[in-house]
């Protein structure tokens, strides 16, 4: 508990100190599992980009599967890495990495696993962006090493509001197809 204040201390005195841009915002999307079943998908992110290029932040994702005896699962990630912004070249590139929990609805036990995202977002008008990614996920408690490429689209509704589709195919361990909806907003 200590640790979790001192923290959370240390993120407030940093968001004082440099000025930057929270993003926050919620997801919904469905994923099909080795052609198997689906997952409805739900998502809340919050990124917290310092005027360094310096981002933090954290997601907690939601599946519910219907589907035999598969328990749901929710999955949490505390985020850290670097992003840009376009100056100059309609790029911004980013790379994340995370630390994450598997938590099942279930009797089965928490998995931890970790991340790399590598990505650019491409301006095309100043309403509209592309986003590609790729990002590689392990853990050493399951089988369940993959890579997730995926390619979004943007629009800007507003200077504080953005709205994006993306689309992804999963491979490894297991194969998917997912299709997530965004409501991005920007504090």
């Amino acid at each position: 508990m200590r640790s979790i204040v001192l923290l959370t201390f240390c993120m407030i005195v940093s968001i004082k100190a440099y000025s930057g841009v929270l993003s926050i915002g919620p997801a919904v999307g469905v994923e099909r599992v080795n052609n198997l079943f689906n997952v409805d998908l739900g998502a809340i992110k919050g990124l917290y980009r310092f005027d360094n290029g310096v981002t933090i932040g954290g997601v907690a994702m939601f599946g519910d599967i219907s589907f035999q005896d598969v328990p749901g699962e929710a999955r949490y990630e505390a985020i850290i890495g670097y992003s840009t912004t376009p100056s100059g070249s309609n790029f911004a590139p980013y790379a994340f990495l995370s630390k994450g929990a598997r938590a099942y609805y279930s009797s089965r036990s928490n998995v931890l696993y970790h991340t790399v995202t590598v990505g650019t977002r491409y301006i095309l008008t100043p309403k509209t962006y592309l986003d590609t990614s790729y990002r590689h996920r392990n853990t050493n408690d399951i089988n369940w090493e993959s890579n997730l490429y995926s390619l979004g689209m943007g629009y800007n509704i507003s200077d504080k509001f953005t709205i994006q589709i993306t689309v992804g195919n999963t491979r490894g361990d297991y194969y998917s197809s997912q299709v997530m909806l965004s409501l991005v907003s920007r504090l």
